[in-house]
């Protein structure tokens, strides 16, 4: 299996995508650093078009979770991964998976925003200059496409030339969701993603995320039980490394099957 014959799987699976379910699906998944046993034996699956949010205390395997589904882990020394995560029906731990294209897939969004020290309108068009885009109306039609997507085209239409560090912190991260946007991708990964932010952003990131979820699967990290309650379509309960409970995230909040959640969800440890 070559990188072309990944890519052109990879589009054609897409073509049979609304009636696949789920979109992603992990099968005994361990990662590893060095010989520390980091996350062990996962299996989930991921609905299309749903919001699926991991919980657990610091530590217990959700990031490192979330980062090998679009490789990310690869640039970590020591990490490995075993198992499968399946993708339009490719395993995506090959190592016979283009990386590049795997990325603008499935996009990922940082706990701090990140923006590039450019303009705004860098930040949007910048990945999209080095897939080959020039067309000057293209690229202008992509961003204010991607900045409405992320509820921030009002705010900033007026001054995409001004740095993107002039922003606060949360239009900041709505800058960094638009820029995972402008790749089109299809599923899309965010890392406690209004952490940093304060309360009022924490709100716009969430009432953002329930509209993307009408055209992307997302996945998100979160320690705010709230957060998750309120958001979620799925919750993942993580501990030292596995995954406890998995379902319904009002059945989880509500009626937890297993007496870890409960005491997690209820603030006994965490």
């Amino acid at each position: 299996m070559n990188q072309v014959y990944v890519k052109q799987n990879v589009e054609e699976s897409h073509q049979n995508m609304k009636k696949a379910s789920p979109v992603l699906e992990v099968k005994d998944l361990n990662i590893y650093y060095g010989e520390h046993h980091a996350v062990k034996h996962i299996t989930m699956p991921i609905e299309e078009k749903s919001i699926t949010a991991l919980i657990g205390p610091s530590g217990c395997g959700k990031s490192t979770f979330l980062r090998t589904i679009n490789r990310m882990n690869d640039l970590i020394h020591g990490a490995r991964s075993e198992g499968e995560i399946l993708y339009g029906g490719i395993n995506l731990l090959t190592p016979k998976v283009d990386v590049v294209q795997l990325r603008k897939e499935i996009g990922m969004v940082f706990q701090r925003p990140n923006p590039f020290p450019k303009s705004i309108y860098e930040n949007l068009v910048l990945s999209l200059k080095f897939s080959g885009i020039r067309d000057k109306k293209k690229l202008k039609d992509i961003a204010e496409d991607c900045l409405r997507k992320a509820a921030l085209w009002d705010e900033v239409k007026d001054r995409l030339d001004k740095s993107a560090l002039s922003l606060s912190g949360g239009q900041q991260q709505r800058l960094c969701i638009a820029r995972a946007l402008a790749l089109k991708p299809k599923v899309l990964l965010l890392d406690e993603p209004s952490s940093a932010l304060d309360p009022i952003s924490s709100s716009k990131i969430e009432e953002l995320l329930l509209k993307l979820k009408e055209e992307y699967t997302i996945i998100i990290v979160t320690h705010n039980m709230q957060q998750a309650a309120r958001i979620a379509d799925k919750t993942a309960f993580f501990y030292q490394g596995e995954l406890i409970e998995y379902g319904n995230t009002d059945q989880m909040f509500t009626h937890p099957a297993e007496k870890r959640t409960e005491d997690y969800i209820s603030g006994r440890f965490g």
